[in-house]
C-alpha cells in the first residue's frame, strides 16, 4: 500500500474507517472525498484503488453498483492505515467468565462422524429431526449460550439449537456434506481431502469463513474481529476489551456508534469465539471486561491466498498433507483397557479411521477412543472385516497392541460376519398358473428362482430385464417395489482412507457464487472489470470540443470566457489554479449561485491541502487555468 499516491492511501483510509468490508453505493463516495481533492481526482483515486485490487466495483441485477473493499484484503489495508499496539494487563486477578471450549476443528469432526454414522434425516420442510438435532447438539462443547447475539433473533430456530445449525452450515459450506433429499450425507472426496490437512490449516480455515459469515454485519464490529486477530495480539495475555474500543473510537472505527452497543456485540463475538475453543473472556478485579487468546489462535490469512489455488494453504502453513508417517512419530496409544489414547501430532485421517471401529470419548487436547465389540460390529457391516481392522489398528499403534487387547478382538471377530442379511426382491403371482408361465419362460431362467408355488426371488441387477419380459408376456409388474420406485442405495462411508489411494486433492474451498449453508452469505456480486479506456477520457468527457488554451495556457480572460472556464471546471469536477491577489491558489468550483454570477467552493493555496470556503466572482482572480489531475503530477507549477 506505500505504492499507493497519497490520495489514494487518504481515500483508501476513509473507506476502510467508514464502511470496513460491507459494500456501499457508489453514491456514498462523495461524503467520504478528501477536502482537498476535486471529484475528478477522487475517480482517479478510485480507479488507483481498483487495478492495485484494494476496492471493488460490483453490480446487482438491477444494476446498482457497490464498491467494496474485498474482505480477504480488510485485515492489512486495517493494520497499515490504523496501526495499534495494545497493552496487556499487567500482573491482574482475572475471573474467567467464559472459559474455551474444545476446539472447532475437532467439535466439526465430532459432527462428521454424527452426521456418518447416526445421519442427519430431514423433515418434509426441510429441517433436521428434532430428536437427532437434540442428540448432536448434547455430543458439541459449543452451546446456544456461546452463540445467542451473534445471530438476529429469527436465525434461533425453535426446532433445531442454534450451535447445530451452526455447525451443519459450516459442513454445508466447505462441501463436507450433501443434502439429499431425506438426509444429509458426507462427500467422502471433499472430506478426504479436508482430513488430509493440519488441525492448523482447518483452524484457519475455519476462522476465515466465521469472520466474515457470522455475527452482527456492522463495519464497526468488523473493525473489532479483524483487529484483534493481528499479531499484535499474543496469545496467553490478557488485554481489557475497554482500552480497545477506546483507540477504536479515538481513530474513528466506531462508525459513530455508542461504545456501550458496540461493547455487547463484542462480547457476543468473544463468547463465540470461546464456544469455538479460541479465546477465553473474564473480567478483573473492577469488574473490567477482558479476554485472551488461548495457544489455539487461528491464524488469520491476508489477501487472496485462500483463493482459486488450493496449493497455497501448504504455502501459508509449510504443511505437509499427503507425506508418509515414519516412525512413532504421529501414532496413537492402544491401552490395556482398550482405551485408545491420541497425541495431537496424529492426523486427522488415522482419526477418522479409529471413528469407524471405536468410539469417540473425548477430543480435547488428548482425544480417547474406546475399542468395543460393537464398534468391530459396526466396522463389519461398513464392509471391513475384523481381520483387516485388528491389522490397521496394530500397523498404527505406538508399540503394536497390547497381548490382551488383540487377543479379545481376535475373540470378538470369530462371531462376526458369520451369519448375514441379504435384501432380495420377491416376485408374487396371483395364481398358480401364471407362476407356471414364468418358470417355464426360456429367457428367465438365470433371473429369477422360484420359493414357492406363487413366489420367485429376482436378482436385483435382473429386475428391468424380468419387467422387460414379463410386459411382452401381459404380466407386467408395477414399477413401485415394495411401496417405493427402484431401489435407494445404501449409504456406506470409507473410513481407512490411509489404506487407499487417494481419489481428492489438496482442499480447496467449494465456489461460492450462490447462497449456500443454512446461515448467513448470500448473492455473491461478481466485481466489473477495470475500465479499458485512457483514464484521462473517463474524467474528461468532451475533452476535444474544449478550447486546448484553457487547459495549456496561464493567461487571463475576458469575464464571460472566465466564467465559461470555471463552468467547464465544474462540469468536469477538476481544479482551477487562479491568480487571487497576487497569490497563486488552486480553486474546487462546487457549485454556481444566481444573478449576478458566483462560484462556490474551496479554495488552496497552491501545493497545499489547507482548504478554506469561498465564494468568487468572475473579476475576483486575473490569470487562471484548468488543472488536469492525471497530467498534474508530472507538470511543474505555473
Amino acid at each position: 500500500m506505500m505504492t499507493l499516491s497519497p490520495p489514494a492511501q487518504e481515500v483508501l483510509r476513509r473507506i476502510c474507517a467508514a464502511h470496513a468490508a460491507r459494500p456501499f453505493a457508489v453514491e456514498k463516495l462523495e461524503r467520504l472525498r478528501p477536502e482537498a481533492l476535486c471529484r475528478a481526482e477522487l475517480q482517479l483515486a478510485m480507479l488507483e484503488l481498483r487495478q492495485a485490487g484494494l476496492v471493488e466495483l460490483r453490480q446487482k441485477i438491477w444494476g446498482e453498483q457497490l464498491y467494496q473493499i474485498p474482505p480477504q484484503e480488510l485485515a492489512a489495508i486495517q493494520w497499515s492505515c490504523f496501526p495499534h499496539t495494545p497493552k496487556p494487563l499487567s500482573a491482574e486477578t482475572v475471573t474467567v467468565e467464559c472459559p474455551a471450549e474444545a476446539g472447532l476443528a475437532g467439535q466439526l469432526f465430532q459432527a462428521l462422524v454424527f452426521t456418518a454414522q447416526q445421519g442427519l434425516p430431514l423433515t418434509a420442510k426441510g429441517s433436521i429431526h428434532k430428536k437427532q438435532s437434540s442428540r448432536l447438539s448434547a455430543l458439541l462443547p459449543v452451546q446456544d449460550k456461546h452463540l445467542r447475539g451473534l445471530f438476529p433473533p429469527a436465525a434461533d430456530c425453535e426446532t433445531c439449537p442454534l450451535a447445530v445449525t451452526v455447525i451443519v452450515d459450516l459442513m454445508l459450506v466447505l462441501g463436507l456434506v450433501e443434502r439429499h433429499e431425506s438426509a444429509y450425507f458426507p462427500d467422502m472426496e471433499k472430506l478426504e481431502s479436508w482430513l488430509c490437512l493440519s488441525e492448523p490449516q482447518m483452524t484457519s480455515i475455519l476462522y476465515n469463513m466465521i469472520l466474515n459469515r457470522y455475527g452482527i454485519d456492522g463495519p464497526a464490529q468488523q473493525h473489532f474481529r479483524y483487529l484483534i486477530s493481528s499479531p499484535d495480539f499474543a496469545k496467553s495475555n490478557w488485554y481489557p476489551l475497554g482500552d480497545v474500543l477506546e483507540w477504536m473510537s479515538q481513530v474513528q472505527l466506531t462508525a459513530e456508534q455508542p461504545l456501550e452497543t458496540l461493547q455487547s456485540a463484542c462480547l457476543a463475538w468473544l463468547g463465540s469465539l470461546a464456544g469455538f475453543g479460541w479465546c477465553e473472556l473474564g473480567y478483573t478485579e473492577g469488574g473490567a471486561w477482558c479476554f485472551r487468546w488461548t495457544e489455539h489462535k487461528p491464524l488469520l490469512v491476508t489477501g487472496k491466498m485462500l483463493d482459486s489455488d488450493p496449493e497455497n494453504l501448504s504455502a501459508i502453513f509449510g504443511g505437509s498433507e499427503g507425506q508418509p508417517i515414519s516412525g512413532d512419530e504421529g501414532q496413537f496409544i492402544v491401552q490395556p483397557d482398550f482405551e485408545v489414547l491420541v497425541p495431537p501430532d496424529v492426523d486427522y485421517l488415522l482419526r477418522w479411521g479409529l471413528a469407524g471401529c471405536s468410539e469417540l470419548l473425548c477430543a480435547d487436547e488428548l482425544w480417547s477412543f474406546r475399542l468395543s465389540r460393537m464398534k468391530l460390529e459396526e466396522a463389519a457391516e461398513q464392509g471391513q472385516p475384523p481381520e483387516s481392522v485388528i491389522s490397521w489398528l496394530s500397523s498404527h499403534a505406538r508399540g503394536g497392541l497390547p497381548a490382551q487387547v488383540e487377543l479379545t478382538l481376535r475373540q470378538w471377530a470369530r462371531s462376526i460376519g458369520r451369519t448375514a442379511w441379504s435384501e432380495v426382491i420377491l416376485l408374487a403371482c396371483r395364481s398358480e398358473a401364471d407362476a407356471a408361465d414364468i418358470a417355464a419362460h426360456p429367457r428367465l431362467q438365470g433371473s429369477l428362482s422360484r420359493v414357492g408355488p406363487l413366489h420367485f426371488i429376482v436378482r436385483h441387477d435382473s429386475t428391468e430385464q424380468v419387467r422387460k419380459e414379463l410386459s411382452a408376456a401381459g404380466l407386467a409388474p408395477p414399477r413401485i417395489i415394495g411401496g417405493r420406485e427402484g431401489e435407494i442405495p445404501p449409504q456406506q462411508t470409507d473410513y481407512f482412507l490411509d489404506n487407499k489411494v487417494p481419489k481428492a486433492g489438496i482442499y480447496a474451498l467449494p465456489l461460492q457464487e450462490v447462497q449456500t449453508g443454512l446461515l448467513g452469505g448470500g448473492a455473491v456480486l461478481q466485481p466489473l472489470p477495470l475500465p479499458s479506456s485512457d483514464p484521462e477520457k473517463l474524467i474528461l468527457p468532451g475533452e476535444d470540443t474544449v478550447p486546448q488554451m484553457w487547459l495549456r495556457e496561464w493567461r487571463e480572460y475576458h469575464i464571460t470566457t472566465a466564467q465559461k472556464v470555471m463552468e467547464q471546471a465544474l462540469a468536469w469536477g477538476i481544479k482551477v489554479r487562479l491568480s487571487l491577489e497576487g497569490q497563486i491558489c488552486d480553486f474546487i468550483p462546487e457549485q454556481l449561485r444566481g444573478n449576478p454570477w458566483r462560484v462556490a467552493g474551496g479554495l488552496l493555496p497552491a501545493g497545499t491541502e489547507e482548504r478554506e470556503e469561498a465564494e468568487l466572482a468572475a473579476g475576483d482572480w486575473k490569470e487562471m487555468k484548468l488543472l488536469i489531475p492525471q497530467k498534474r503530477r508530472n507538470s511543474s507549477s505555473a
